[in-house]
């Protein structure tokens, strides 16, 4: 049976349920989003740009963005889970991060900085369907934790998986086959972080959070030392998806239907499905009309430093299950199944080289909704000598000053999945919505959770100098976008 599409949504149509991070700038991102019992939750990470400072290596800001202390545990780093209620419109504190004594013995270190992923699912000895929350931890705390709620109100950790030492977070929490999974995103040490890559890429499967162990699902990185880390997963066909980070050739996409543990996977593509190191990530997953779409670009928002890749704007395509496959936006090129050129007839970014990411898409009543992350905003922060011809040239001619005016993410949408609209182009009127970073599908409407780091105080040109002042458009924000709006919005 074909479903009719509903009435799509343009900009007018959404508005803000919250400001400035719930009303507390430090709330950098909305990290996660799921709708549960009737109601939206949303996990904020804090405290992003002072985390950045960790870096390996850090970026060359100048000035640093947003004033933060020399000493990062000066910050309140306590994560957040935030809760909704539709017939109030109402904003809740459900959860605030414990903390711990650190391992060098500092006291008041949080046990988690953010909430990367939420999913709901039942367990083998769940009553019910229950909220699950992935977490970060500092270097200084413990391995990051699985929470699990029944309620919306209490929150706890399950068993952990046997991480390693270094391992700091993990973002994706899917259901396949019986079973959960997961997989590091993040390390760090005393020396160093990075958010993206982990010191291994192993799936780690349970059938029963609760009590059963967690076991691998995969050999270390599909059997290549250059996987550094299993990014992303979603159930598409019958199989469980895997996409992987590979900053050395580019990265890769695996399937497999399950069964015993450790799985027999098929690798769909590699070395960045023919575009290299600009795919070093293939990062979004998401199902949409009986095909899988995939969103893959460069980490570190189109520029990964440490590695000298990019800049390079993000791509999307289209697989089926017998593994072919269509561009649907990105750059045409020659590849193992022929050549391949962008049927929508955008290239990468949607047209936008700032756009590094497509950091989430998410299916609303029949349409495909595809949110970017744009790093214009960061242009008069960044030094210029090292751009690369072209880049250099645009910036010359527009200035940064002028460009980061227009660095808020792109939201666009799709009913075929090859014709595209753009829903907004400027962050919802806010340069410093710098990602789309989550969204929920619900009948009040879709929502969708920024990431804005540029509060509490951002460095701001005045008096031909530079000083920080206070930000009253930082800190994430949660738009609901619907045709019917019944209930005034409330901005904690």
């Amino acid at each position: 049976m074909i479903q009719t599409a509903g009435i799509p949504l343009d900009a007018e149509d959404f508005r803000l349920t919250c400001r400035s991070g719930f009303g507390d700038g430090w709330n950098h991102y909305a990290h996660s989003m799921a709708a549960f019992r009737g109601k939206v939750y949303v996990g904020t990470t804090r405290g992003s740009f002072a985390g950045l400072k960790l870096t390996n290596p850090a970026p060359d800001l100048k000035p640093w963005p947003v004033e933060s202390p020399n000493d990062l545990y000066a910050v309140d780093r306590r994560a957040e889970i935030w809760e909704y209620t539709p017939e109030t419109a109402d904003w809740r504190l459900a959860f605030r991060s414990p903390t711990v004594t650190g391992v060098n013995g500092r006291a008041g270190v949080p046990s988690y900085i953010g909430y990367r992923g939420m999913t709901v699912f039942q367990a083998r000895h769940d009553r019910e369907p229950c909220l699950y929350v992935a977490t970060w931890s500092p270097h200084l705390a413990h391995s990051p934790d699985l929470l699990r709620s029944e309620d919306g109100v209490h929150f706890a950790p399950v068993q952990r998986p046997p991480f390693g030492p270094t391992v700091r977070a993990f973002r994706t929490v899917q259901p396949f086959g019986g079973r959960v999974h997961l997989s590091a995103t993040a390390t760090g040490t005393a020396k160093g972080f990075n958010q993206d890559f982990a010191s291994e890429a192993v799936i780690y499967a349970s059938d029963d959070v609760a009590g059963a162990p967690w076991t691998p699902a995969n050999v270390e990185g599909f059997g290549n030392a250059d996987n550094t880390t299993v990014f992303e997963m979603t159930e598409y066909d019958g199989h469980l998806y895997a996409g992987t980070a590979n900053p050395i050739t580019g990265g890769e996409l695996w399937k497999t239907r399950g069964g015993e543990l450790p799985y027999r996977w098929t690798k769909v593509f590699d070395r960045g499905a023919g575009r290299g190191l600009h795919n070093e990530v293939a990062g979004t997953l998401c199902e949409f009309k009986g095909a899988l779409y995939v969103a893959s670009g460069v980490i570190n928002g189109g520029y990964h430093r440490a590695f000298r890749i990019g800049p390079a704007a993000a791509e999307i395509m289209r697989f089926w299950p017998d593994d072919s496959w269509d561009l649907i936006m990105g750059e045409a090129r020659m590849t193992e199944q022929g050549l391949k050129y962008p049927l929508s007839g955008i290239t990468p970014g949607f047209d936008n080289l700032f756009n590094g990411y497509v950091w989430r898409m998410q299916v609303h009543e029949g349409w495909l909704y595809a949110s970017t992350m744009s790093w214009a905003s960061l242009l008069p922060y960044l030094p210029t000598y090292a751009w690369p011809p072209d880049i250099a040239a645009v910036l010359r001619r527009w200035t940064p000053e002028r460009l980061a005016e227009t660095g808020g993410f792109s939201l666009w949408r799709t009913e075929d999945g090859i014709h595209w609209e753009p829903v907004t182009r400027d962050g919802f009127g806010n340069k410093y919505n710098w990602g789309g970073r989550t969204f929920a599908s619900t009948p009040q409407g879709l929502f969708i959770g920024t990431a804005n780091p540029y509060g509490p105080r951002l460095a701001m040109r005045r008096n031909g100098g530079w000083e920080y002042a206070f930000n009253p458009r930082g800190g994430c924000e949660v738009w609901l976008g619907s045709k019917q709006h019944h209930e005034p919005a409330t901005h904690p």
